[in-house]
C-alpha cells in the first residue's frame, strides 16, 4: 500500500484510518467497569451503559468539525506562533477550539438523582460554582440539567478559571468569575472536573470545596484514571501534593477499580461521603489525524459528613 508522502496528505490519510477505528470501537466500554473486582463501592455505582442522544450528537458534530481542513491548517500556525508567549489552554481559548464533554444533561440528571441532589428542593435560588471551568461548554450543560429538573430556580452561577482567554468566554455566559474561593460559603452545588490532576496543590482544593459547600450540598468531580499529574502554570509542571501518593512511582499500576478505591478513600479521609459515581469518556474535539480523541474520567457524587 502506497503511503503519501506530503505533510498533509500523510494526516488525511492518517485520519482516514483512524476515524475508521472509531467507527468500530465500541463505546459500550466508556462506561462498562469490571464487576468481578471485590471492592465495597459498588453499591453506589451508576451504569449509563452507553452514549445517549446527546452524546451522540456531540461526536457528529466533533466529526463534522474535523473534516474543516482550511479552519485546522489556521490552528496550526496559530499555535506555533502564540506558544511563545501563551499557554495551551489559553491558545484554545483564543482559537475557541479544543471543546470538551463528559455527560450529556439527562446524564447529569441521572448522576445527580443517585447522588442525592434535587434542584427542586431549592425554591427560589441555587448556588453553583464550576471550578477550572474552561470555556464553560460543560459547565453549560450541567446547568441545563439542573434548569430541566426545575424550570422555576434561579442558579447563581459562579466559575473559577486560571486562563484568562476562558475567563472571558466564561463572562460571555454570564458566569460570575472569582479570583478565589475566599469569599464563598454554603454553596449547593460545586463542580470540578478535570482539575485536580492539573492544579498545584489538590489536597488543598479539596478541603477548600469541603469548606465552601452547605451542609446539604453536592459536589460533583471528574478525574482521569490512571492519574497522571500535570501543572501548565509552574516550571516543574509537578504538583505541591499529589493526589494519591502512590504517583508518580506506581503510575497507571493500578486497575480502574483500584484506582477509584484509592480516590475514594481520599476523599473520605478529607470529610466527604461518596454517594454516587460512574465511568465515563471524557471527549475532546479532534485535528486533522482524528475525529475525536478520549480519556476515561471517573465521575463522583460527594457530600459533607457533618
Amino acid at each position: 500500500m502506497n503511503i503519501p508522502r506530503g505533510t498533509l496528505a500523510r494526516a488525511i490519510y492518517a485520519k482516514f484510518h483512524n476515524d475508521y477505528y472509531l467507527d468500530k470501537y465500541d463505546t459500550r466500554l466508556w462506561y462498562s467497569i469490571n464487576k468481578e473486582h471485590q471492592f465495597s463501592y459498588h453499591s453506589t455505582f451508576v451504569h449509563l451503559v452507553e452514549p445517549d442522544g446527546n452524546t451522540l450528537k456531540w461526536l457528529e458534530k466533533a466529526k463534522d468539525s474535523s473534516t474543516n481542513i482550511w479552519m485546522h491548517l489556521w490552528h496550526a500556525f496559530a499555535r506555533i506562533a502564540l506558544q511563545f508567549f501563551m499557554t495551551q489552554t489559553d491558545i484554545n481559548g483564543f482559537l475557541k477550539r479544543g471543546s470538551m464533554f463528559i455527560l450529556s444533561e439527562q446524564q447529569f440528571a441521572i448522576m445527580l438523582s443517585r447522588g442525592g441532589f434535587d434542584s427542586r428542593q431549592y425554591r427560589q435560588r441555587l448556588s453553583f460554582l464550576d471550578i477550572g471551568a474552561g470555556d464553560g461548554e460543560i459547565s453549560a450543560i450541567l446547568l441545563k440539567a439542573l434548569r430541566n429538573i426545575n424550570p422555576e430556580v434561579i442558579v447563581d452561577a459562579f466559575a473559577t478559571e486560571a486562563s484568562w482567554t476562558m475567563r472571558e468566554r466564561l463572562k460571555k455566559r454570564s458566569f460570575h468569575v472569582l479570583e478565589n474561593l475566599d469569599h464563598l460559603q454554603n454553596v449547593h452545588l460545586v463542580s470540578c472536573l478535570n482539575v485536580l490532576d492539573r492544579c498545584i496543590d489538590p489536597i488543598q482544593l479539596l478541603e477548600d470545596i469541603y469548606r465552601i459547600l452547605s451542609p446539604n450540598g453536592r459536589v460533583i468531580i471528574a478525574l482521569v484514571l490512571p492519574y497522571m499529574h500535570y501543572v501548565e502554570c509552574n516550571s516543574s509542571h509537578q504538583p505541591l501534593r499529589p493526589l494519591m501518593n502512590h504517583w508518580p512511582e506506581k503510575a497507571k499500576n493500578y486497575s480502574f477499580e483500584s484506582e477509584a478505591a484509592i480516590f475514594f478513600k481520599v476523599l473520605e479521609n478529607l470529610g466527604f461521603k461518596i454517594e454516587a459515581w460512574t465511568k465515563a469518556p471524557y471527549l475532546c474535539e479532534g485535528d486533522l489525524r482524528q475525529s475525536y480523541y478520549w480519556l476515561i474520567d471517573l465521575v463522583v457524587i460527594a457530600s459533607k459528613v457533618l
